[in-house]
């Protein structure tokens, strides 16, 4: 199970989510981004899920427990694909490279909604060895994105309003000459590895987002990432 960690980044400490393997490491990592709605059960749970599967996972709290200003900044990073949201993104990418537990040449990332935008862009700003966008933004131009490491996003058909974000990110790692892997899912929405709570869980499903969770497609999807994070970055180091 998830615990409560902090990390520094600029002086101040933020709260993150910490899961760990079991055995002694040193284990590849990665940093998860939760989604617009926060941070909360459902992304100590995508944390748990790599930890089973011999990942340490670290999940920053972007909001910094709900405080306004830290809100506003993320919500502007979104737009500007700079500030905020980024600096915390590297503060949790170095806690984690300077743990003597964790393998700091295999770190991925992977966020979800605002924090899949947030990964993809991050990927190419800061050393990640993987990233694994679900259903974020994509940047216009294909510079944005030079220098990222192999990818695999992946995004659901009913879901309107990103997936020409998909075809654009297909266009844009096939230009920039990145190994990669875009998957569409026949069928599912938003937010479809994400265990939506409260009023996102009622009105999502009616939005054009078509936002709602969707555990067989969850399932096929987590299988997908784990395939490719296999061959980018084991989970035990090769004899």
């Amino acid at each position: 199970m998830s615990e409560t960690t902090s990390i520094d980044v600029g002086g101040r400490q933020y709260d993150a989510a910490i899961s760990r393997p079991e055995g002694d490491g040193p284990w590849p990592a990665v940093v998860v981004l939760h989604d617009l709605t926060g941070f909360g059960n459902d992304v100590r749970r995508h944390c748990d899920r790599f930890a089973e599967a011999g990942y340490l996972a670290l999940a920053p709290d972007l909001y910094r427990g709900g405080n306004v200003a830290c809100i506003v900044q993320t919500l502007k990073s979104i737009a500007t694909n700079e500030g905020h949201a980024f600096a915390v993104v590297d503060g949790a990418r170095r806690a984690v490279m300077e743990r003597s537990d964790v393998d700091s040449a295999r770190v991925a990332i992977c966020g979800f909604c605002m924090g899949g935008g947030f990964a993809l862009v991050a990927a190419a700003d800061q050393a990640f060895a993987v990233a694994a966008p679900f259903y974020g933004s994509v940047p216009r131009s294909a510079s944005r994105l030079r220098g990222i490491c192999p990818t695999i996003a992946q995004f659901g058909t009913r879901d309107s309003a990103f997936v020409s974000h998909g075809h654009r990110l297909s266009e844009h790692l096939q230009e920039l000459g990145v190994e990669h892997e875009v998957l569409f899912h026949e069928g599912a929405g938003h937010s479809f590895m994400n265990q939506l709570e409260g009023l996102a869980a009622v009105g999502g499903p009616y939005t054009p987002l078509r936002a709602e969770y969707d555990p067989q497609t969850e399932a096929v999807a987590w299988a997908k990432l784990l395939d490719f994070f296999e061959r980018h970055l084991p989970a035990a180091p090769e004899s």
